[in-house]
């Protein structure tokens, strides 16, 4: 078979950061030990919330992964996501230079694509759009399926310029993630730019709905665990707020230019 998950190594992949890759090659290729083939498993869930920048719940992932077998570098992947978190969360508060030193302790993460994508958020931040640009490649090389990354890419295009190519990568995520709101509303942006009004519209209320369907799921998450989450209410509620007033923009913008 061709498939690259077939043609290279359970190793080689998780040294890629591919956990998943890495947990479905173990089970092809060997599957010998259910603590590797679990250990795997989660660590695919915990790249699956990277990709999706839900740090909690990736560290809740990690947590459950209750036997940790040799042949993987433990100590790297808790400290690691440790420090991308906090780098996320500098980011958030756009504390550039925390973030710059946050992201100075993974360099050569054992999660190199979401490190990629967060440097190429700071570069983004500093006016850097070239190199945001080159960070965001780089990451879609390190994973293909890193819906965030594409769709910051696409961010860049559109600033550029290039709305057409925005619009691609904007799908494109939405491919790999179509409950991903970001690109929902990234695309209305786009589809708005290319005087498509009614698609603008149509994925404006699809990223609303998303946004409103995450918070929910995630105060359910809260509740199961028992924390009230007070803060990541709030940035909920404040994306659904942003969300809502580029819809509110959107049909102001189509009734005004009739």
């Amino acid at each position: 078979m061709s498939d690259d998950a077939t043609v290279v190594g359970w190793t080689e992949h998780a040294q890629r950061g591919r956990y998943d890759l890495a947990a479905q090659t173990y089970r092809l290729q060997t599957g010998d030990d259910p603590a590797m083939e679990n250990a795997l498993e989660g660590l695919s869930d915990v790249l699956a919330a990277l990709r999706e920048k839900a740090y909690p719940r990736a560290r809740q992932a990690f947590e459950r992964i209750d036997e940790r077998p040799e042949g993987l570098d433990w100590e790297a992947l808790e400290s690691d996501l440790e420090g991308l978190t906090e780098a996320a969360g500098a980011l958030d508060r756009r504390e550039a230079d925390a973030a710059r030193e946050h992201l100075a302790r993974v360099a050569g993460s054992v999660y190199p694509a979401e490190t990629a994508t967060l440097l190429g958020t700071l570069a983004v931040y500093e006016g850097e759009s070239a190199a945001a640009r080159e960070r965001f490649e780089q990451a879609l090389e390190l994973d293909p399926n890193h819906y965030r990354a594409l769709t910051n890419l696409g961010n860049i295009k559109l600033e550029e310029g290039d709305v057409d190519g925005a619009i691609d990568s904007y799908e494109r995520a939405i491919r790999l993630n179509d409950g991903f709101a970001n690109a929902h509303h990234n695309l209305g942006v786009a589809l708005r730019r290319k005087g498509q009004l009614g698609r603008s519209v149509q994925a404006l209320k699809r990223a609303q709905r998303e946004a409103s369907r995450r918070e929910a799921e995630q105060a359910r998450s809260r509740l199961r665990s028992g924390n009230s989450g007070s803060r990541s209410a709030g940035r909920g509620r404040a994306l659904r707020w942003i969300l809502w007033l580029g819809i509110a923009f959107a049909l102001y913008w189509i009734v005004s230019n009739r």
